[in-house]
């Protein structure tokens, strides 16, 4: 338990060397008021030694794709202020990301369920971001990148006071997915039913002379046959 303790302590001091709280002495200090010389300060050489062993191990733990952007610093703590801003900015670019593809997210020819998976992802992400969606935008994404047929449930979903969850957002658009494929599927039977109906009738009205007229009529007594 002491050695925890101490280690805890240990990264402690560590950290505020980082965040700045342990700030750089001066370098040099006067040996009285009124004398202008000056020595070097053993505080300042304490404490340059603990922040560039700080530094050292900070650097060895970066990767080539952001250690460029620390080159110029020497003290641990303009290396995290230098990263905390580089990241900032990138984590404010993915955000603007996230959202434009949440507002260019449409269905197309895509399921429901693969569809709203795709925007189950988008909002998870921007969940653990500073900019997070509400649960009444991702319902108003959806309805926007839905097909036309779903127009009608949307228009039926859309006046609802409190938005959907998730889930039943899911239940309501498969349902209409199920009942729309029904449908199509009814009729395509249905037309193919009447359509096997006139297919038999067609050679009678094309050739009307085979069901009620003699051959040989036709021909003129000409056929005679193999």
């Amino acid at each position: 338990m002491a050695n925890a303790n101490e280690a805890i302590s240990s990264w402690s001091r560590c950290f505020h060397f980082i965040d700045g709280l342990v700030s750089c002495p001066p370098s040099h200090v006067f040996d009285n008021p009124a004398s202008s010389s000056s020595a070097i300060n053993l505080s300042f050489l304490h404490w340059n030694q603990q922040d560039q062993l700080i530094l050292n191990v900070l650097l060895s733990s970066l990767s080539m794709d952001v250690l460029h952007l620390v080159v110029d610093c020497h003290t641990s703590h303009c290396v995290w202020n230098t990263l905390e801003k580089a990241l900032t900015c990138l984590s404010n670019s993915s955000i603007m990301q996230l959202h434009g593809s949440f507002q260019d997210l449409r269905q197309g020819d895509a399921l429901v369920a693969m569809y709203m998976q795709q925007a189950k992802s988008l909002f998870n992400e921007l969940a653990t971001t500073d900019r997070p969606i509400s649960l009444k935008g991702f319902n108003l994404y959806v309805f926007n990148g839905l097909r036309d047929e779903f127009k009608d449930l949307v228009t039926n979903l859309i006046t609802k006071v409190e938005p959907l969850s998730y889930v039943d957002l899911h239940n309501h658009l498969l349902t209409n997915e199920f009942l729309n494929k029904t449908s199509f599927n009814l009729w395509i039977q249905t037309h193919l039913c009447c359509l096997s109906h006139l297919c038999c009738p067609r050679p009678l009205l094309i050739f009307p002379y085979l069901s009620t007229t003699p051959i040989s009529a036709v021909t003129g007594g000409r056929y005679r046959g193999n």
